[in-house]
């Protein structure tokens, strides 16, 4: 018999900072497993708008969707899970931030030993930018730029720099431009710099500009579409953050492709797929959510992409109040991490 533990949650609504309360999590249901939370990752543009938007809200929503820790029960038809291993799950809802979870399987994915499981927490998000980078369809020669050096930016442009292209971050706050070089990234801090100026070699390939930004975007988004249509390539805009933008359509776009990448692949947010009731196909050139995920795990143990150098804070989750307040400000790290106090799990 399995049985129910209590568990703390964070809670979006009435306030703008999260709310703490205490829930019963019982068995997991059909495909889903019962983890024991090491870390969450708090994704900043996500939850701070669901805070905003329910400030005035009688409503109580589970902030967070990205988790990593330690299989606690597995329930029927979770094929390839067992008790005591080692996870990153996600899922909006599912995954939240708290110290018991549970996650349909498809939405988790085995971290290996050799990885650390805060490190791991981070895949849930580059599963996004996994996404992100799919749906622009870059090609060997394209050269591309990333607006916005927050956590999905920084993600957005590692993955893009291991595939081989040429990529540059775009960022005016020093310090996380900072943080872009010292992922091995070049970065600037004046985007003028590059959408306004030639380079003294014309470029190749195409250009694409993904859009990490927040707010009101109107003139990145004319000067990156400029940008993106002097080149002899297929110019494209993939816009993966949250922001509002005018958009004057007329011949000097060329043939501009703008896309919007949103979740991380097919089957997200499917509750009959991530349970493994159904199945679905990506486009072509896309993958499902599954498959991102386990992709983006791949990357980090691969070294592509580099949690470690990302300067992302960790606090306990007591702590959360504080985490989002400093997150309003835009500080210099792009995200905060929670640890949990994990209980060793013994593999059955």
């Amino acid at each position: 018999m399995v049985p129910y533990l209590t568990s703390r949650r964070l809670l979006a609504g009435g306030r703008s900072l999260p709310l703490t309360a205490h829930v019963r999590t019982g068995p997991p249901g059909h495909g889903e497993l019962r983890i024991r939370a090491a870390y969450s990752l708090v994704s900043p543009g996500t939850e701070l708008h669901y805070l905003d938007r329910l400030t005035d809200a009688d409503d109580r929503f589970p902030l967070g969707y990205c988790s990593s820790g330690v299989v606690d029960a597995v329930g029927p038809d979770a094929r390839g899970f067992a008790v005591g291993d080692r996870v990153t799950a996600m899922g909006w809802a599912e995954a939240v931030h708290g110290d018991v979870i549970t996650v349909p399987y498809r939405l988790c994915r085995l971290v290996p030993d050799s990885m650390d499981l805060a490190d791991a927490v981070v895949a849930n998000l580059a599963a996004t930018a996994v996404h992100a980078v799919d749906r622009a369809g870059l090609c060997p020669d394209d050269e591309a730029a990333v607006v916005g050096a927050g956590i999905v930016g920084l993600l957005v442009g590692q993955i893009v720099a291991a595939r081989g292209n040429r990529v540059t971050v775009l960022e005016q706050r020093t310090e996380r431009a900072g943080c872009a070089a010292g992922l091995g990234l070049r970065a600037l801090t004046d985007p003028a710099s590059l959408f306004r100026c030639e380079p003294s070699a014309p470029p190749r390939g195409g250009r694409c500009v993904f859009l990490c930004v927040t707010g009101e975007a109107s003139d990145t988004v004319a000067d990156a579409a400029q940008w993106a249509c002097r080149a002899p390539g297929r110019p494209r805009l993939v816009a993966v953050g949250r922001f509002t933008a005018r958009v004057d359509f007329s011949v000097e776009l060329g043939n501009l492709d703008i896309r919007y990448a949103a979740r991380c692949g097919a089957g997200y947010r499917d509750p009959s797929y991530a349970r493994g009731l159904t199945d679905v196909t990506a486009p072509d050139g896309e993958g499902t959510v599954t498959q991102n995920l386990q992709r983006a795990l791949d990357l980090i143990a691969a070294g592509a992409i580099r949690p470690d150098r990302m300067g992302l804070r960790r606090l306990p989750l007591d702590r959360a109040a504080e985490a989002y307040a400093e997150l309003r400000e835009r500080p210099a790290h792009p995200a905060v991490i929670f640890e949990y106090p994990l209980r060793e799990v013994s593999r059955r």
